[in-house]
């Protein structure tokens, strides 16, 4: 397929004009340098959408959805990528240069589809014909999976063999360069396959095209489940196993199945109920969540009943609210999973759990009831605190209203309580508590000082390189913060320096909210050198303190006697004295 270069797209939104763009969606009203307007992705009554045309960005700090004008008409018009840039190219008067001739990377997608549909057929053949799948085939026989179903997904077997892989592809004429980076080998043992004596599911695109793998361990010890790395084909957090088995019941029947595994959703479409999907190795994602939304605006969430699926389960629906997608919880009974159902019961008990499916703002309040103590008023608050992710994902003002009150009334508290505590907690008013939803927060009401720090550097990634000279990664000590260190220097020795290679990224979505938050805000547009300039010194004197206490608490493991004492006391008079400079500078500044 012919591209557009990446010369071209950076011209085409060099000369785009953002609030021409948007202006045509949204009436837009300029407020110093920002033009703001009512958001057309969420319902609101106060403007919270602000575009930025200096650096070509809008951002909503009500449901956090931002990006350029690419973005915004791939959301509102529900165009691709590529219809989004030939219409910006259009509008902007910009002649597309295209490459016709396959590019590197088109050529490298096509080999890697070629070899995953040769290796997914090698598995099945073993699995289905060879003797040394007969121990698979009577695992999936006693797991009452039809051989229909086995050639329907694909279904596979690596033999334990682990130099058999390697070996059969070089024959096949396959360069062990082009196999290292193919996900079907250990990236530090050059010829060692991830994949050995495990029942193999091959993950397909929508398309049908296998593009990575799962297996599960048949016997032994080992990770009972195995997943692809990421590859050139193969993003785990943007895809779904089964969805091209899935997509055309799911929208005949207007809904999805979400479920925990491969073998659930397999089990699910044994008893008949096509339209069951899976995460793969992952909590449900954001991107998850959108891919499904263009199949189902409904979804059941059928997860293990354990506290780790009972978890996955209250994330889920809140990254489901907040793409829009209405859900169910099925409570499987007896705490059994799909394929457990199905074995032990058959495909007629598999097929009623659908009845069994509760509300999932009830499942939530249930939830949140059960683990805090509701006859005190601290448990009550917290109960109440642990539902403000979810009423904060909800895309309208209707539905947050209706959920406070079923929260109230089942909870027994005032629904002005909640409603308080919860435009507290936006405001940054009440600290988050860790909560039952899975730890799910609002992120730009906790932002940690080591996190502003590194959004000021995102916003201004020209002073990054001063920084990775003053400070390492490992004296950040907030994660978020260090996910930005990461992909600015990766951006920085990559010599791509901006903001749209560095949410490029990004892997989370909420941090990718920040930085586009911090970007359309303003707040760091005055005084950024001098503000970089105190967070690197803070970073620097939070180090020595960390290294001096370390050096007094070995001091005073050692004793008076010890050997190597007075290193260790020169090493603290240092620390001592570096402190001492960074004050008298400070004051000098002051």
């Amino acid at each position: 397929m012919s591209r557009i270069p990446e010369a071209t797209v950076r011209l085409i939104m060099e000369r785009t004009d953002i609030v021409g763009i948007i202006g045509e969606f949204v009436r837009l009203e300029q407020r110093g340098g920002r033009f703001l307007g009512l958001c057309p992705f969420h319902g609101e009554k106060t403007p919270s959408f602000s575009v930025d045309r200096e650096k070509g960005y809008f951002y909503c700090f009500g449901c956090q959805k931002g990006g350029n004008a690419a973005s915004f008409l791939m959301e509102h018009e529900k165009m691709s990528y590529r219809e989004a840039l030939e219409d910006l190219a259009r509008r902007s008067g910009v002649v597309l240069d295209i490459d016709e001739a396959p590019s590197g990377e088109e050529l490298a997608r096509k080999s890697l589809l070629e070899l995953n549909e040769r290796i997914a057929g090698a598995f099945h053949w073993l699995l289905t014909e060879h003797e040394m799948g007969l121990f698979g085939r009577e695992y999936l026989a006693k797991r009452a999976i039809s051989p229909e179903k086995i050639a329907a997904f694909k279904l596979g077997y690596a033999p334990s063999d682990r130099r058999w892989l390697h070996a059969f592809l070089v024959k096949k004429g396959y360069s062990p360069d082009f196999l290292a980076h193919s996900g079907l080998f250990a990236e530090k043992r050059p010829g060692f396959p991830l994949f050995a004596d495990r029942l193999m599911f091959p993950i397909a695109s929508v398309r049908g095209e296998v593009i990575a793998f799962g297996g599960r361990l048949l016997q032994g010890e080992g990770p009972k489940y195995i997943n692809s790395p990421d590859t050139l084909l193969f993003h785990k957090q943007e895809n779904l196993f089964a969805l091209d088995q899935a997509a055309g019941s799911i929208k005949k029947e207007g809904w999805a199945l979400v479920c925990e595994g491969y073998m659930d959703a397999v089990s699910f479409h044994v008893a008949g109920l096509a339209f069951a999907v899976a995460p793969l190795g992952t909590a449900f994602t954001e991107k998850q969540a959108k891919l499904l939304h263009r199949y189902a605006e409904r979804v059941y969430f059928a997860f293990d009943a354990d506290p780790a699926g009972q978890k996955a389960t209250e994330r889920a629906l809140v990254v489901a609210a907040a793409a829009g997608i209405e859900s169910k919880v099925v409570v499987l009974p007896g705490g059994k999973d799909a394929s457990e159902i199905l074995e032990k019961e058959g495909q007629g008990s598999l097929q009623k759990v659908r009845d069994l499916a509760i509300n999932g703002d009830e499942f939530l309040v249930k939830r949140a009831r059960s683990l805090f103590d509701g006859a005190s008023v601290d448990g009550k608050a917290k109960a109440a605190a642990s539902l403000f992710a979810y009423i904060n994902a909800l895309d309208s003002e209707v539905k947050r209203e209706g959920f406070i009150d079923l929260a109230a009334r089942e909870l027994r508290l005032d629904p002005r309580s909640i409603r308080s505590d919860y435009e507290d907690s936006k405001k940054g008013i009440v600290p988050r508590r860790k909560s039952g939803i899975g730890n799910t927060v609002d992120r730009q009401a906790t932002r940690s000082p080591d996190l502003v720090f590194m959004l000021a550097v995102a916003v201004h990634p020209e002073l990054f390189e001063g920084l990775r000279k003053a400070i390492s990664l490992d004296e950040l000590d907030d994660l978020r913060a260090r996910e930005l260190y990461i992909a600015l220097e990766e951006g920085y020795r990559a010599e791509e320096r901006g903001l749209e290679p560095l949410l490029a990224r990004l892997p989370d979505e909420n941090l990718k909210s920040n930085v586009l938050a911090a970007a359309v805000s303003g707040e760091f547009d005055l005084n950024v050198g001098r503000f970089v300039g105190e967070g690197v010194t803070r970073i620097e004197r939070r180090s020595i303190l960390l290294k001096r206490e370390r050096i007094r608490e070995r001091i005073s493991e050692l004793g008076p006697e010890a050997e190597g004492l007075g290193e260790l006391q020169y090493e603290l008079m240092h620390l001592d004295a570096e402190l001492a400079k960074m004050k008298g500078e400070r004051d000098e500044r002051s």
